[in-house]
């Protein structure tokens, strides 16, 4: 079992993931990337916490695949509202599709 320390450890580690990079956010305006970012942090935090018996190692992995595929996501939401006035509705519909798709994949979005 890991200590409650080492708990809020890797719930920094998570989050500090989710905020280095502004590219998953740089085409939203301030209430939209604040909406993402809120929802992709309590996924970080998800994934810290769904941690709590693992090893060091395989916690890190754990998380950086998690959080990974959270900033996925982020990048698709940030890339659809980048184009949306580009794309037909077809399109438009196509890239929720997928997003719809990855999203439901995500540990943190099916009550795991």
């Amino acid at each position: 079992m890991v200590h409650e320390v080492d708990l809020e450890g890797r719930r920094r580690r998570a989050a500090k993931l989710i905020l280095e990079s502004d590219i998953v956010t740089s085409a939203l305006d301030y209430d939209e990337a604040e909406v993402v970012l809120n929802w992709a942090l309590a996924q970080a935090e998800y994934y810290a916490l769904s941690s709590k018996d693992m090893g060091d190692d395989e916690a890190e992995g754990h998380i950086a695949e998690g959080v990974g595929q959270v900033r996925r996501l982020m990048k698709m939401v940030n890339d659809l509202i980048e184009d949306r006035y580009d794309l037909s509705g077809v399109e438009t519909v196509e890239k929720l599709t997928q997003l719809l798709s990855v999203a439901m994949e995500t540990p943190g979005n099916r009550g795991d």
